[in-house]
């Protein structure tokens, strides 16, 4: 927890820089609910409340989901950074040092993380019973709780992009103490990218192709990742059944046979694309293929890369179980 580690923010020497790519929303005459750009950053003062006496902090908080944080909290040059990502792990490092798996702190995290996309979310959402709020005068959250958890709300602000109001105090009771935060400022267009919530060189399953977990939210996921790729034009497909397990992918309005993995046998006319760096955008939002393909490749641009090569874009049927839509393309750094 965040208030165990108080005497390494004080104490420590200055931290070295370890940032991830922040992108702000790209412009867009389409729906806002078709940007990835749903991210939240929040900066301000953190205040725990000991037995004694009040520690302040500065913080940095980054919301990419409901299981998806980055909290970067102490003093000017000594700050403490914490990494939640549901699934993959949660990890904390204190100034100087790098970053280590902190198992401890996932279900508070986990928790936290959920309460806090949930109140920002709350005008978009239908009532979740799994939450217990209550109004103020002007029928604005005052008090939400999860479980033990609960977050006293107040000094609504227009902070939004669109002059939405939010919370700027947030007043923490939960089993491991006191904490208020003094949020000076708030984002509702930011865009990071899925290592946002990882630590560096983080080496998890990512796959370009595959569609995620069942278990796992509907929420956009941006990232790099570094995959090979084996497909056949859409002449020489014969039989999906006498083939390796793949999808249908469009690529300049032509349709390729992409296989999960590489095949073990040879085929016939088979291509790859071997050794690149690819950034995905993979969304439950309904997107056309033009909207997406132009999406992605302003996220590109936006985020220091630059395409070398054109979209390709996964067909998913209009009976699919779950709506994925994955747009991906080759990309080097500038």
């Amino acid at each position: 927890m965040l208030v165990r580690a108080l005497p390494c923010f004080l104490l420590a020497a200055a931290c070295a820089k370890q940032e991830s790519p922040i992108i702000e929303g790209p412009n867009t005459s389409s729906s806002e609910m078709a940007s990835p750009s749903k991210h939240f950053r929040m900066t301000g003062e953190i205040v725990f409340r000991l037995e004694d006496r009040d520690v302040t902090q500065q913080g940095e908080l980054w919301l990419g989901s409901e299981d998806r944080m980055r909290f970067k909290i102490g003093i000017v040059g000594a700050k403490n950074i914490f990494l939640f990502d549901a699934g993959k792990g949660c990890w904390h490092k204190t100034p100087g040092t790098a970053f280590k798996e902190d198992l401890e702190s996932a279900d508070v995290f986990g928790i936290e993380t959920k309460l806090r996309w949930h109140i920002l979310n709350m005008s978009k959402s239908e009532g979740d019973q799994q939450f217990s709020v209550s109004l103020n005068d002007n029928n604005l959250p005052s008090e939400v709780s999860l479980g033990e958890y609960v977050v006293q709300l107040s000094e609504y602000k227009a902070l939004g992009k669109k002059g939405a109001l939010y919370p700027t105090v947030w007043h923490w009771i939960t089993p491991r103490g006191i904490r208020i935060e003094t949020f000076s400022d708030l984002q509702d267009g930011a865009l990071f990218l899925d290592s946002a919530f990882n630590p560096p060189d983080f080496n998890s399953f990512d796959s370009i192709r595959l569609a995620h977990a069942t278990a796992e939210s509907l929420a956009d996921r941006i990232g790099i990742v570094n995959e090979d790729f084996f497909y056949i034009e859409e002449v020489d497909f014969t039989s999906q059944a006498e083939l390796p397990k793949g999808w249908w992918w469009v690529n300049q309005d032509e349709r390729y046979f992409v296989f999960e993995e590489q095949p073990e046998f040879q085929i016939e006319n088979i291509r790859s694309i071997t050794g690149k760096t690819w950034l995905r955008w993979a969304t439950y939002d309904s997107v056309g293929n033009a909207f997406g393909s132009d999406m992605l490749l302003k996220i590109a641009k936006q985020s220091g890369y630059r395409n070398t090569g054109e979209v390709w874009v996964k067909e998913v049927g209009d009976n699919s179980r779950r709506y994925l839509k994955v747009f991906i393309v080759t990309v080097v750094e500038n």
